[in-house]
């Protein structure tokens, strides 16, 4: 697996320039600029204490995936990320947040 390591991180910094500037804001961590694109907003049925609206995004990991526990500044807009789907290739993670 030699010739894969660091595959995603080479690929996701070829593709950066076509995404946005985000903050990722890791639980316990700090901030931590990275590179991200809106793919979607829909209206999702509300829980308790959130929003009705739930943010579809791809955001380029230059380390670890975004987690549970951790928020995303999305366009202005600081979500809560409630799902998080990661590449196998460690480019991007996909994420789903609701804004706070």
């Amino acid at each position: 697996m030699a010739l894969l390591d660091g595959l995603g991180r080479h690929l996701g910094g070829v593709i950066a320039p076509l995404f946005d500037a985000a903050i990722l804001h890791r639980a316990g961590l700090g901030n931590e600029p990275v590179r991200a694109r809106i793919e979607g907003i829909r209206e999702a049925g509300e829980e308790p204490g959130l929003p009705g609206r739930l943010v579809r995004a791809v955001v380029l990991t230059p380390g670890a995936a975004p987690d549970l526990d951790d928020e995303i500044t999305l366009a202005g807009i600081r979500h809560r990320i409630v799902a998080v789907e990661t590449d196998p290739a460690g480019s991007h993670a996909l994420i789903q947040g609701r804004p706070l």
